[in-house]
């Protein structure tokens, strides 16, 4: 069974953003399988995402693609008060039978929606019907809450009406109609959620919130228009918690509240409810990125010539660069990958192309969109990394960093080579702790080297970083200026990703930078899991909203993406 839960708010309160980003957070923070549907569809459980925007590998319902163009339309007429009314429920019927069908075809112990068609409905129809910006309106209230209690009574019960309630809500026996017509034709729509989450924003917060945005003001976002919103809401909510004695409607007033607050509290008022859906898992104890599936050359050769992978992928995805993945077979970078994962070797490769002549083989490899994107980063890390290291040095500061996993540090010796020709006695006011599991025992020597060439302060540390254990050596040289954490989001289990953010947000200076990454789904992801590898993908809204949860102001954080945009660096500082 599913728990279903409604984010409800009236525009710029967040409710969009917490709907994305609570079911990552509830898979990180309670071992379970959680979906959303909203903007986009995605189900996460702890240690891999199974569907996500541009990562559908078990496909998506028939009305997960509905919703999704409807919302696009609902967007172009959303300044227009004819079409507006009609379209936006529309796309709401179709989410909600998306996210029914989705939440039972992968068993998710918990579906959170963004909005729902009934509640959404009832809390933005007096915006339809008189608006309070409209200069003919009357700005009269068109219900209380036993009226509104006698909606859900007459749609979900089938309860007749009185000639009072007839006279007040004279469309509502067409709203009827309308949704045993939706039922009859098979679409499961008008069901009330579990639990609501309801994020009271005053309308005038929210306006800044919406100006703040920089895009172009709806129609209807305006304070009359919004305060209106606001008082319905509330009123439809206190009549479904009347209605449904069992449900729970959370009110969260949000006015003073940081985006990393919210979602916390969002988590607090979940959690009670799937504490009994709770199972353990364990990470598999791979080298990260690795598969736990044979990869072996015959079990490669089965996965590549299954139907599915041919002709649902690979000639979907021929001309987006998957037409590169089958030679993997006949290049030496390729069998590197099969063995390794992405190990630091496989890093190596990627990141030091400039310096080695490649067979062609290789360079198709190379060129493989991923990879362009991994290679992308590291210019990006570079280049970032430098500016604030060289920031920090011409203050005067000493500057303590830690890099975890290390791999090879490249995204730190590149920029402290640089310094250091221009100001070697820099290098003295710098000291460096690098961390990995180091499984093939490639890292520790080289980097020792490379650190006394420079004259830095230096220590490698080799252990597991989600381990306490470990991490208590990490510790022994804290508070850090400048943390990494580079290259791991999408192969570490959300808990342990979780666990980790706010270890660093404990040992990191209160002027300190974070400097993380995350990888976007995409045609690859799809290749990934048909080869049983497991990975989380978040966007960079998603992601930066972990680390609003995690105490650091993601909300603020610049994105720095190549030019396939499918990697994201991002610098966070501490809340």
């Amino acid at each position: 069974m599913t728990l279903h839960v409604a984010v409800l708010g009236i525009d710029g309160s967040g409710k969009s953003t917490v709907a994305t980003a609570l079911p990552t957070l509830l898979a990180a923070e309670l071992h379970i399988r959680a979906g959303s549907a909203g903007d986009s569809f995605c189900m996460s459980e702890a240690e891999e995402d199974l569907l996500s925007p541009r990562f559908h590998p078990l496909g998506l319902s028939f009305t997960g693609h509905l919703a999704k163009g409807f919302k696009r339309l609902a967007k172009l007429v959303v300044d227009n008060r004819h079409l507006y009314p009609v379209i936006k429920p529309c796309q709401m019927i179709f989410q909600d039978d998306a996210a029914c069908r989705l939440s039972r075809r992968y068993s998710a112990e918990v579906m959170v929606s963004d909005g729902n068609v009934l509640l959404s409905s009832m809390g933005r129809v007096i915006n339809y019907l008189s608006p309070a910006s409209d200069r003919d309106s009357t700005g009269a209230s068109i219900a209380d809450t036993e009226v509104l209690k006698a909606v859900f009574q007459c749609l979900l019960d089938g309860k007749t009406l009185s000639n009072d309630i007839r006279e007040r809500l004279p469309g509502l026996e067409k709203a009827a109609a309308a949704m045993k017509l939706v039922r009859g034709i098979g679409l499961h729509a008008g069901w009330l959620p579990d639990v609501v989450i309801f994020l009271d924003i005053s309308p005038q917060i929210a306006m800044k919130r919406i100006a703040a945005r920089g895009k172009r003001v709806d129609r209807h976002e305006n304070l009359e228009d919004l305060s209106q919103a606001r008082n319905m809401y509330l009123k439809t909510l206190d009549a479904f918690s009347q209605y449904r004695l069992s449900a729970v409607m959370h009110r969260m007033v949000t006015d003073n509240m940081t985006p990393g607050e919210i979602l916390q509290a969002a988590v607090g008022a979940v959690k009670p409810h799937v504490l009994a859906l709770r199972s353990e898992r364990k990470v598999n104890g791979l080298p990260l990125g690795a598969s736990d599936a044979k990869v072996t050359s015959s079990s490669v050769w089965r996965r590549l010539f299954n139907f599915r992978y041919l002709f649902g992928y690979l000639v979907n995805n021929w001309f987006k660069g998957a037409w590169r993945e089958p030679t993997f077979l006949f290049s030496g970078l390729g069998n590197l990958l099969r063995r390794e994962g992405y190990s630091a070797g496989v890093m190596r490769a990627i990141y030091e192309q400039d310096n080695k002549r490649y067979g062609f083989m290789d360079r198709v490899f190379l060129e493989y969109p991923l990879h362009r994107a991994v290679y992308d980063r590291l210019h990006i890390l570079v280049e970032k990394i430098e500016a604030e290291l060289e920031t920090r040095l011409a203050k005067g500061q000493d500057v303590n960093i830690f890099t975890a996993p290390s791999g090879f540090a490249y995204d730190l010796f590149r920029p402290l080579e640089v310094i250091a020709a221009r100001n070697p006695d820099s290098m003295k006011r710098i000291r460096l702790v690098a961390a990995d599991l180091d499984p093939y025992g490639h890292l520790e020597k080289e980097l020792i080297n490379r650190a006394a060439k420079l004259g830095l302060r230096f220590e490698f540390l080799r252990g597991d970083i989600t381990d306490s254990r470990t991490r208590s050596k990490f510790e022994q040289a804290a508070p850090y200026d400048v943390v990494l954490f580079v290259g791991l989001s999408s192969w570490l289990p959300k808990p342990q990703t979780l666990g980790h953010l706010e270890w660093v947000r404990r040992n990191i200076k209160h002027d300190g930078i974070l400097v993380s990454d995350c990888f976007t789904a995409d045609f690859y992801a799809i290749s990934g899991w048909h080869f049983g590898y497991k990975a989380n993908y978040y966007t960079p809204e998603i992601y930066r909203s972990v680390m609003d949860y995690c105490g650091f102001d993601g909300l603020k954080a610049p994105v720095y993406s190549g030019r396939d945009k499918i990697n994201h660096v991002m610098l966070f500082s501490p809340l």
